[in-house]
Formats: structure tokens, sequence, C-alpha cells
């Protein structure tokens, strides 16, 4: 699942300038604003494809500056507002490239007026394809909460119903394990290794060779001369051997 969320992030620093492209063609495609008979097919859609990647630019960098009243969230309201803020610049820098494509063609200030509102439409069309994207991108790097570790059912399946919650600890008996709860304890046919190895590790650890305890079951650990304990919040203390004793100190009490 984090690798699938990985790609799809990777993919979203993509997505914007792929649109960007798409929307390049599209327009070249179309010839829109009498660029169909005034350009060449290869000057028209090189033409358009440099506008849109350009206008992409020019709508991120507004999108950035622009305060957000709603992080995470883009309004109509604000895509217009990026969408006219990306198109002053861009207004310039179409006058400046459709000199380069025609030569001698220049644009006067009421001229440049009147070519706004197209640029207008264009940085709109892009400001609605960067909402787009960023409100998937969002959606995607939110990750659910991991649920709340459980107990398996092949191991509390084998417990009397009184004594399927509250576990404290497991204790080694033989191929038996006494499950310690606070309301008492019950033998199980189950290996301490066997029972170890299904149970979820966020909620215990194994600290002796036959003693494992549950985080929540464990008041405090305590140091006597000669070895550690885990003491219960039954009262019953619990070895920790030497092997164990470091993971225990990291898990018990943190």
């Amino acid at each position: 699942m984090q690798l699938a969320m990985r790609e799809w992030r990777q993919m979203g620093k993509w997505r914007g300038p792929l649109s960007a492209v798409a929307i390049g063609a599209l327009l070249g495609v179309t010839g829109p604003f009498g660029s169909q008979t005034s350009l060449a097919p290869a000057v028209r859609y090189a033409f358009w494809m440099v506008i849109a990647l350009a206008g992409f630019g020019a709508a991120v960098a507004a999108e950035r500056v622009l305060p957000s009243t709603a992080p995470g969230r883009r309004t109509a309201t604000r895509i217009i507002a990026v969408a006219a803020a990306s198109a002053v610049p861009m207004t310039f820098f179409v006058a400046w490239a459709m000199g380069v494509v025609r030569p001698g063609r220049t644009f006067s200030p009421v001229q440049l007026l009147g070519l706004f509102p197209y640029v207008a439409l264009v940085q709109l069309l892009i400001a609605r394809v960067i909402s787009s994207d960023d409100r998937m991108t969002v959606a995607a790097t939110v990750e659910q909460p991991a649920a709340a570790p459980e107990y398996p059912p092949e191991f509390v399946s084998k417990l009397p119903v009184s004594f399927r919650q509250d576990i404290l600890a497991l204790e080694a008996e033989d191929h038996y394990v006494r499950v310690h709860t606070l309301h008492g304890s019950a033998l199980i046919l189950m290996r301490l290794a066997d029972a170890v190895a299904v149970i979820d590790p966020r909620l215990g650890l194994r600290v002796h060779r036959s003693w494992w305890v549950a985080k929540s079951g464990v008041r405090a650990l305590e140091k006597t001369p000669g070895r550690a304990i885990a003491r219960l919040v039954d009262d019953t203390a619990v070895p920790i051997s030497r092997t164990h004793l470091s993971a225990a100190r990291t898990v018990l009490t943190d």
C-alpha cells in the first residue's frame, strides 16, 4: 500500500506538465484566436506547446503566491483569481512569442488589453487542471490511520469467553500456555513460541524464554539485585532475561 501511494505521488509530479502539453496539443489542433490560418501547422503546434507550458509555470507561481483561505481545497473564486493573476505576465509573453513567430508583429497597449481576455481563458483552463491535480494529490497522500492491534482469532478462540480481554501476560508451561488476565488465568494447548508468532508485536513482546508480556499489562520495570523484572498491573513479577532486557526497556518504557 505504501509503495502504491509513493508511486502515485511520483506520478503527481508530472501530471501538471503533461496536462499542459495535452492542452498545448489541443490548442495546436483547434488553432484558436486566428492561429489556424495565420500560422503554419508546425509553427502553430510549437507555439501553443510553448504557450501552454509557460502558462502552466505562471499558474503554479500564482497558485503559490496567492494566499489560500482553505488549504487543500480550491474554490471557483480561487481558480479565477489564479487564472487572472497568471494571465497578466502571460499576456506580455504571448505578445512577445507572437512577434517571434510573426516577425514585425507588435502590440500596442490597447491591443494588449484586448489580448488579455483570450490569454485569461487559456489560463483559466490551466488553473482548473492544476486545481484537479492538487485535490488528487492531497487525496492520494492522506493515509488512513493504522487500526488498533488485536489478538488474532486463532489465539483468542482457545480462551474461555471471560478471559478474552485484559490480557496481561503469557507463561509457558510445557506444551501449554497459561494466559494471565485481570480476571484470572487459563491454560490453553499451544506453545509459547507459536502464540508469540501470531500475536501482533505492537501488543507486547517476549521478555523471557517462558514469558511474553502485554504492553498494556506492565505497570513498571524494576531492577533488583541480579535480575530485572516487569511488574504487571496485578502485581505479578515477570522475569526479564538479559537477552531481552534492551528490547524490554525500549518497548515497555516508551
